[in-house]
């Protein structure tokens, strides 16, 4: 067997215990929190203020090819180690929280007139059911597809165009609250601290320290955003906190290399 060949094969077994877990922990969360008398949801006061926009569906759906496509963009066996790992960790997290705080997504959906997007939210409303929200696996997914996907010669700023709309459209689809986006950041950032790419390779240690101010910068948003609603406009001041943590994050993950290119030959 060829190299090339035994590359596919992981990438594949990959792929089907991904979705053999996912498809297990989602419909195990789903049977629970069906069974409940009363499944709560938590909303912020502008979500109302949202709009529903049929078209996002295109971008939404979109998750599940994803899926599928970023095990076989990993350029080697570590990566797409990696890659499992995390995709693992946030799905098992994630149905942790399904069943210890379970949520329901809580607006009303409406109609949608034109026959070719029908068909998607037809499945959505078959398949996906509205409880399982928060953290949000597609947000979650969406970070962990780009970690691989920015790494990409080709097609790397049609990923991140995609995957933007992608989240934004968790919105706009009407099957996400924002609680659930921001814990499904959170989450992303965890497995990338919690399961680090080349750990002892210090050509990656300002990446990872980018990771940290990152997982700070959504954590003071989502307290923001909180105390806003309990306590009013004084929680929003955390903004500004959260603003200076993901500009340092994003300092250092653009300067990812700058301690190996002065110290090439040590390693940490």
């Amino acid at each position: 067997m060829t190299e090339k060949q035994l590359k596919i094969r992981q990438q594949a077994f990959a792929l089907t215990l991904c979705t053999i877990v996912f498809m297990a922990v989602y419909n195990l969360c789903t049977w629970y929190a069906s069974s409940l008398d009363e499944v709560p949801s938590f909303t912020f006061d502008f979500e109302r203020m949202i709009p529903f926009i049929p078209l996002s569906i295109i971008p939404y759906m979109a998750s599940g090819v994803f899926f599928c496509v970023v095990f076989f963009s990993c350029k080697n066996r570590h990566q797409l180690k990696i890659l499992t790992w995390r995709m693992l960790f946030v799905i098992i997290t994630a149905g942790i929280f399904f069943i210890i705080v379970p949520l329901r997504f809580s607006f009303p959906k409406p109609e949608v007139s034109n026959i070719i997007l029908k068909l998607p939210f037809s499945f959505l409303k078959r398949f996906d059911s509205p409880f399982n929200q928060s953290p949000s696996l597609h947000i979650a997914f969406a970070f962990i597809f780009w970690s691989v996907f920015k790494d990409l010669s080709r097609w790397r700023l049609f990923y991140m165009i995609w995957l933007i709309f992608l989240g934004i459209s968790t919105l706009t689809t009407y099957q996400h609250h924002l609680i659930d986006i921001l814990t499904g950041a959170i989450l992303a950032n965890i497995s990338f601290i919690i399961i680090p790419y080349r750990k002892n390779d210090l050509k990656y240690r300002n990446l990872r320290s980018a990771n940290y101010y990152y997982l700070s910068g959504w954590i003071l948003i989502s307290g923001a955003l909180l105390l806003y609603h309990y306590v009013g406009n004084e929680g929003l001041i955390l903004l500004l906190a959260a603003l200076v943590m993901i500009f340092i994050g994003f300092d250092h993950q653009k300067n990812k290399a700058l301690i190996y290119l002065i110290l090439p030959n040590k390693k940490n």
